[in-house]
């Protein structure tokens, strides 16, 4: 049941770590954004850290259609945008679903935007809503304000993220996944103007799920997550980034391989 409940909890999240990218225009506009995404695991870290065969393996292909708004407030850039995900899970028991998932608000707005000296600072703010078919939601509302800080000096770029998930109990289920606090890291190297492959680390911490208010023991999560990036700026409208990421540690979590990409065109 708690392995269920964690791949859900993955399902819904599985955007989250391509949604601070060190590409954002300048350029104001209606932009459109793509995120791919497959993740597959068969193994899964118990709650003393221990790898676990899980007795199959489950797959998750999502795609995550994102339409952005990049303005200007001032000489300081905001956005907001909506993504509506596609999926398709196969569990590794019982049958695999395709539809929609749930639906994801986001906004984000700029502190401190200073191209000349390289140093960014955003705020930002996503909202999970549970919108998607049978199968495909986490049937609950997830809260997750954020920060992002980011530093260029060429020819290095060094990016890192922080938020909190506030995770809102099932109605139905009485069930309330315990919240979250997560942190990615992004070490890059510009190889020119276009191209820069970098190093990817994400890691996170779980408090313990509840179950009409009554703690579940032995349930926090915790992961910790490192792959190689490539990150391609085509032009000012047009950029592209590969990501590839696995869990070499973790509790109450898969042992997952995720690959994903974030693809960004603009009208």
């Amino acid at each position: 049941m708690k392995i269920l409940l964690t791949i859900s909890c993955v399902i819904l999240l599985v955007g989250s770590a391509f949604a601070i990218d060190s590409y954002v225009p300048y350029e104001p506009g209606v932009y459109l954004q793509g995120y791919p995404t497959y993740m597959t695991a068969s193994n899964w870290y118990d709650s003393d850290g221990e790898s676990a065969d899980m007795g199959g393996t489950w797959s998750l292909l999502r795609f995550g259609f994102e339409p952005t708004y990049f303005g200007m407030m001032g000489d300081k850039r905001w956005q907001a945008s909506a993504s509506i995900p596609f999926m398709s899970y196969s569990p590794s028991l019982g049958d695999s679903k395709s539809g929609l998932g749930d639906l994801q608000l986001s906004a984000a707005y700029w502190v401190i935007d200073d191209h000349k000296k390289g140093t960014y600072l955003s705020v930002w703010f996503w909202a999970d809503l549970p919108t998607g078919g049978d199968g495909l939601s986490n049937d609950q509302m997830n809260l997750r304000p954020g920060l992002a800080w980011a530093m260029e000096k060429a020819p290095y770029q060094f990016e890192v993220s922080a938020w909190y998930n506030l995770r809102m109990e099932n109605s139905d289920t009485n069930y309330k996944p315990g919240n979250e606090i997560w942190a990615n890291m992004t070490f890059g190297y510009h190889a020119n103007e276009q191209m820069t492959p970098g190093l990817e680390i994400q890691t996170g911490w779980g408090s313990d799920d509840t179950y009409s208010d009554v703690t579940w023991p032995d349930s926090k999560t915790q992961w910790f997550k490192v792959g190689p990036s490539l990150e391609y700026n085509i032009n000012p409208k047009a950029a592209f980034k590969v990501e590839g990421l696995y869990t070499v540690m973790g509790k109450n979590t898969t042992q997952s391989i995720d690959i994903g990409a974030r693809v960004t065109w603009a009208f």
